[in-house]
């Protein structure tokens, strides 16, 4: 069987999605549901300061046929930007500092901002025609773990953005949030 090499990528990165997306629903949304925001939104601040990494999408020692600019160009410096931001925000919740939220709120907007624009842009140049070599690996595993992170720093801004997060970001209280009944 010959399949295309953009078959196998949507196979790889869908079954990623699947997979994340279990590990969250059984393991992550249970344990954030016991832990205030600030404990449950640190690793995956700490997670996404990895973005850095899809620079190698600009670098021809590492990519044996580095892309077309209109994709490598946005895609490395759209992860390298929402790396930069997932620090700016981490130290900001663990800080406390006021406007951590809203740090939180910029990072995961630009974050999957750029997810989305890579993902056009892969589609637009047809990535897959590229020989990317271990570039591979981020858009068929990484790609997926970041959605899934993004999309539970959604959930944890907009479903849990009550007391418990204004608590978990100020110096009012120090002390762990209790577990939900």
């Amino acid at each position: 069987m010959n399949l295309s090499g953009t078959a196998v990528m949507l196979v790889e990165f869908y079954g990623s999605l699947l997979s994340f997306g279990l590990i969250a629903a059984i393991y992550v949304v249970p344990a954030m549901r016991r832990l205030d925001f600030r404990e449950v939104v640190t690793p995956i601040l700490l997670m996404h300061s990895f973005r850095h990494v899809g620079l190698i999408y600009l670098l021809f020692q590492v990519v044996p046929e580095v892309p077309p600019p209109s994709f490598a160009v946005p895609t490395a410096w759209g992860d390298a930007l929402t790396a930069g931001l997932a620090l700016v925000a981490l130290v900001a919740v663990r800080r406390r500092w006021t406007g951590a939220t809203a740090a939180v709120w910029l990072f995961n907007v630009v974050g999957s901002l750029d997810l989305a624009v890579a993902t056009y842009a892969s589609t637009k140049v047809d990535l897959m025609k590229y020989r990317i070599g271990p570039a591979y690996f981020l858009p068929a595993i990484v790609v997926p773990a970041l959605l899934v992170t993004h999309a539970l720093v959604f959930w944890l801004l907009i479903k849990r953005p009550g007391p418990r997060v204004r608590a978990a970001l100020s110096d009012e209280t120090n002390q762990p949030a209790k577990p939900r009944a």
